[in-house]
């Protein structure tokens, strides 16, 4: 792992790429990189690209922009990302050497060089751990974006993929000098249109046995101000219920061309749903997965799905 570095080093031009639909670990990975490297390597050209982003942007510094002829002569690091239809950007392929550094399952083998580690709770974990071990002190700003990326992912330390690693890697990121408790505020603030919100998911949960799900039409968050990427990001608001097993929020996209196709997001506390989302055009991790372009049709057997692996998993 600590090769790659050496790698990266060699190139005098550096993109940094990460997922559409960018969350904290993808945008945290990707500018706790990019500022790692600029303090180590002023003299580089360093370009954190992608246009496709959601509410923790901001939380993050603008997008760069890159010619076609810099990302030519760049080595391109992709972050977060298991396969290539998911880059966002992709010129990508273009660059003279490609590094992949994710934590989701292998989909696609794509890179030069790979380092995956599907027991890290996110790629800005990953990260952390290679700085640490090479016995870097990183800078407050590097720190704060990698750890924002380890909080979303592991949804505050709470979900099974934390372990010891994800604790170390905070606290060292801690130890660099960074403010957790303005950090926190930062983070957990929300608009009162996003209270709102996230009041009306809760409004319009169906709950069958130990699954809570929710379907959001574009005008229930359009009429409160907010854009799909804003909405879309709400799952939180079906969390820390006891007696949900698995929630899921189902969002309606209207960048699909036609009304009644939803994108969903769907987590567990115990049992691993990854599996059933790979079905329905989608995946992710074991416990925090997507899918994508659903009528209503489509999301109620997902759903049915979902009931009899929740009840198979505990009829054990």
């Amino acid at each position: 792992m600590f090769d790659l570095l050496k790698e990266i080093a060699a190139y005098d031009i550096i993109t940094i790429f990460r997922h559409q639909s960018a969350d904290a670990d993808a945008l945290g990975s990707q500018y706790g990189m990019k500022t790692f490297l600029k303090e180590c390597y002023p003299e580089k050209l360093v370009f954190a690209l992608g246009e496709d982003v959601g509410s923790a942007a901001k939380l993050f510094p603008p997008i760069d922009h890159a010619s076609d002829e810099q990302i030519e002569k760049s080595c391109a690091i992709i972050l977060d990302t298991a396969n290539t239809e998911r880059i966002d950007d992709q010129r990508y392929s273009t660059a003279k050497k490609v590094i992949k550094i994710d934590h989701h399952i292998v989909v696609e083998n794509f890179a030069d060089v790979s380092y995956v580690d599907t027991n890290a709770a996110a790629t800005c974990e990953i990260l952390a751990m290679l700085f640490k071990r090479a016995e870097y002190q990183v800078s407050p700003a590097c720190a704060k974006y990698l750890y924002l990326g380890i909080l979303a992912d592991s949804i505050s330390f709470t979900t099974t993929s934390t372990t010891q690693n994800t604790l170390l890697a905070a606290a060292y990121l801690v130890g660099c000098g960074l403010d957790v408790n303005k950090i926190n505020q930062e983070r957990t603030g929300i608009s009162v249109e996003d209270f709102k919100y996230a009041t009306r998911i809760r409004e319009r949960v169906k709950v069958e046995d130990k699954v809570a799900y929710s379907i959001m039409d574009a005008d229930d968050y359009e009429s409160l101000g907010l854009n799909y990427n804003l909405a879309k990001e709400k799952v939180y608001a079906l969390s820390d219920v006891i007696d949900f097993e698995i929630y899921c929020l189902f969002t309606e996209d209207l960048t699909y061309g036609s009304k009644g196709l939803y994108n969903g997001s769907l987590r567990s506390k115990n049992v691993p749903i990854n599996e059933i989302a790979n079905v329905y055009n989608g995946g992710g991790h074991a416990h925090a997965c997507g899918v994508k372009k659903l009528d209503i049709n489509q999301i109620k057997n997902l759903i049915d799905d979902l009931l009899k692996l929740s009840n198979s998993h505990y009829l054990k």
